[in-house]
C-alpha cells in the first residue's frame, strides 16, 4: 500500500476515527471540492480578501478533489501579501486554488455579503471589526461590519473551512449554528458580533519565532497580512533545525508543493524579506543554553511539538512567550490553547509532567480496523505502522485560527493593554472558549511601530 506523504496528517483525523481504511480515507479526501464564492463589496476590503484566501489556502490541503475562488476575483489585491499577483484570483492561483472544478462542488464557503441559494451546503464567513465568525450560507448577509481588520477576515475563513471539513465527517451540527469569537476580547463569548475592537493599535516591533512548522507558519501568515506603514519596523528572528519535508505541504501553509529538503527556516526567511520584514535565521534546536542579548526580541511566539521544549521556553530570557497548542488525534485536532507567559510564571513549572498529547496513543491506534487490515498484506511494514499511527492529527485551519489569536495578544502587548494569560476552546464549537485574563502589575514594556491608516 501506498501511502500519500503529504496529507499523512490530515489523512490521519479519518483513519484514526476508526471510520475510514487507508484506501477509503485516501479517496474520501480526493472526492472534497470546495468553491468560495465571494462578491465586489467584501472582495474590496481587506477582512473579506484575507478570509477568502485563508479559505484558499488552508482548503486546498484537505479538499483535494479542488478548491476553486470565484466571484469578484478580478478585484485588486489589496492585502500586503509577497506575491506575484495583481489581482484576487491570481493570488489565489498561487496560494493552490483550480481555475474550476471538474463537477459540482461538494461544499461551499460564501464570503461576506455575497447573496447564495441553498442548493448545496453552504457556511457564511462574517466579521465585524476583530469579531469573526460564521452563519449558514443561506441565512443573511447582513451581519458584515467593518471590514478593515485582515485578522478578522482570517479567522472567519479558517473557521469556515473548517465547518465544511466537519460537514464532511457527517458532523449534525456543521454549519448548522451561529457562532463567533471577538479577537480582541475572546472572553465576550455573548457579545463577539459587536464587540468590534479598536480603530487605532501599535504593532511590535520585534518577535522570536521558535519552531517553523505549521503553527510557526501560520503565526507568519498572520504577521504578513498587518498593516505596518513601514515593513522594515519589523525584525524577526526564526530559530528551528527542522527540514521542509513532504508532510508538512498538507499541514504548513507556506511550503510549496515539490518545494522540499530545504531549511524551514530559510522558507520563513525568504517569504518575510518578499514582505520588506527584517529577519534573522538560528538554524539550531531551542535548548538550556540559548540566552537572548538585550538588543534581540523580548518577545516569543513559539509553535512546538514536544512538551520537554516547551519547558525550556523560559531559559533563553524572553520577558514575554506566546505559546500555542494543538489538539494531537482523531478526536481532539480542532481544539487550541494559547498561553501567555510573563516573568512571573515559568513554562518549566507550568508544564511540569505534562505528557505530549500522542504519548501512549500508537498502541490504541495500531488496534483500529484500518491497521489491523495493513496488518495482514505482503507489504506490511510494523515499523513503519507504529511510525504512521503515531503522527499527531493536524490541519491547516486550525493552526491559521489560533495563530490569529495568538498575534493579536502580541498587539494587545504592543499597545499597552492587558494580555490573556489563557484562551481554550473547540474550533467546531466556539462556545467552548474559556479565558484567564492576565494580571497588569510588573508589566515589561515591549517594543513597537505605528500601524498604516
Amino acid at each position: 500500500m501506498k501511502i500519500n506523504s503529504e496529507t499523512s496528517r490530515i489523512r490521519a483525523a479519518l483513519v484514526n476515527s476508526g471510520r475510514y481504511s487507508f484506501v477509503e480515507a485516501e479517496r474520501k479526501l480526493e472526492s472534497l471540492r470546495l468553491d468560495i464564492q465571494i462578491g465586489s463589496e467584501s472582495a474590496a476590503t481587506l477582512s473579506g480578501q484575507a478570509a477568502a484566501l485563508t479559505a484558499v489556502v488552508t482548503a486546498s490541503r484537505c479538499f483535494l478533489g479542488g478548491v476553486t475562488l470565484t466571484g469578484a476575483i478580478d478585484q485588486p489585491l489589496i492585502l500586503p501579501l509577497p506575491l506575484p499577483a495583481d489581482t484576487l484570483g491570481q493570488a489565489a492561483i498561487l496560494l493552490g486554488a483550480t481555475r474550476r472544478l471538474s463537477t459540482q462542488p461538494s461544499r461551499v464557503v460564501v464570503v461576506g455579503s455575497q447573496k447564495f441559494s441553498d442548493s448545496v451546503w453552504s457556511i457564511r464567513a462574517i466579521w465585524n471589526g476583530w469579531s469573526a465568525g460564521i452563519v449558514p450560507g443561506n441565512q443573511s448577509s447582513s451581519l458584515v461590519g467593518r471590514s478593515d481588520c485582515a485578522l478578522a477576515g482570517i479567522a472567519a475563513g479558517a473557521l469556515a473551512v473548517c465547518n465544511a471539513f466537519s460537514a464532511e465527517q457527517n458532523d449534525p451540527f456543521a454549519g448548522e449554528i451561529i457562532q463567533g469569537i471577538s479577537l480582541w476580547e475572546p472572553d465576550k463569548r455573548e457579545q463577539w458580533l459587536n464587540n468590534n475592537g479598536p480603530d487605532e493599535y501599535y504593532l511590535p516591533d520585534a518577535i522570536w519565532l521558535v519552531g517553523l512548522g505549521n503553527l510557526g507558519q501560520a503565526y507568519l501568515w498572520n504577521l504578513s497580512l498587518l498593516p505596518y506603514s513601514d515593513p522594515t519596523s519589523l525584525q524577526l528572528f526564526f530559530q528551528d533545525d527542522d527540514i521542509v519535508s513532504e508532510e508538512n505541504w498538507g499541514t504548513s501553509i507556506l511550503v510549496k508543493r515539490g518545494n522540499y529538503g530545504i531549511l524551514k527556516t530559510r522558507l520563513a526567511e525568504e517569504w518575510a524579506e518578499s514582505r520588506r520584514f527584517r529577519s534573522r535565521r538560528i538554524d539550531r534546536r531551542l535548548d538550556e543554553h540559548l540566552r537572548r542579548i538585550s538588543s534581540e526580541p523580548n518577545i516569543a511566539m513559539a509553535g512546538l511539538d514536544k512538551m520537554s521544549a516547551r519547558r525550556l521556553l523560559g531559559r533563553p530570557g524572553f520577558d514575554y512567550i506566546i505559546d500555542g497548542g494543538l489538539g494531537a488525534t482523531a478526536h481532539d485536532y480542532r481544539r487550541f490553547r494559547l498561553n501567555v507567559f510573563d516573568q512571573s510564571l515559568d513554562p518549566a513549572s507550568h508544564f511540569s509532567g505534562v505528557l505530549d498529547a500522542s504519548e501512549s496513543k500508537v498502541e490504541d491506534v495500531l488496534r483500529l480496523p484500518a491497521y489491523r487490515e495493513v496488518e495482514n498484506t505482503q507489504h506490511f511494514d510494523s515499523c513503519g505502522m507504529a511510525e504512521l499511527a503515531g503522527q499527531s492529527v493536524a490541519v491547516p485551519f486550525v493552526s491559521v485560527f489560533l495563530a490569529s489569536i495568538a498575534v493579536t495578544q502580541a498587539i494587545r502587548l504592543a499597545s499597552n493593554q492587558n494580555f490573556y494569560r489563557s484562551i481554550t476552546g473547540d474550533l467546531n464549537d466556539l462556545r467552548s472558549i474559556r479565558t484567564v485574563l492576565g494580571s497588569i502589575s510588573n508589566r515589561t514594556t515591549i517594543g513597537y511601530t505605528e500601524m498604516k491608516h
